[in-house]
């Protein structure tokens, strides 16, 4: 017989008892890896370690030069591994950087010169 034929009783025997735990299970899943997802997505970013973030100068980006940046007035050069990055803390490419945007900046230690971690206030 076909289901819309077949006795109600005949139907209760013949459903899978384990259809809804297969259900609930397949949520389940779904639900834990859209939350596993994006807390990899949220940590996927190191924080700027504090000792840096304690050390950075403030100033506005006054010019743009081809291996330099002069900002509120001083010439600095970009290491080659700089981390730049926006006031929301995501990660920018060096030609983000503008003139007039304000920034705050690490200088490597052992060259005072040379910027290796930079936020820049991007406006919105």
């Amino acid at each position: 017989m076909n289901g819309l034929t077949q006795p109600i009783h005949q139907m209760a025997k013949d459903a899978s008892p384990r259809k809804p735990f297969r259900i609930c299970g397949a949520v389940l899943v779904a639900a834990l890896s859209t939350v596993c997802g994006y807390a990899l997505l949220a940590h996927a970013l190191d924080p700027i370690p504090s000792a840096i973030m304690s050390g950075l100068q403030a100033g506005v980006v006054t010019s743009i030069g081809h291996q330099s940046l002069v900002i509120s007035g001083k010439e600095y050069t970009l290491d080659p591994e700089v981390e730049i990055r926006d006031q929301e803390d995501n990660m920018l490419q060096a030609d983000v950087i503008k003139p007039n945007h304000e920034v705050r900046f690490h200088l490597k230690k052992g060259d005072g010169n040379k910027i290796d971690v930079m936020i820049v206030y991007v406006p919105q």
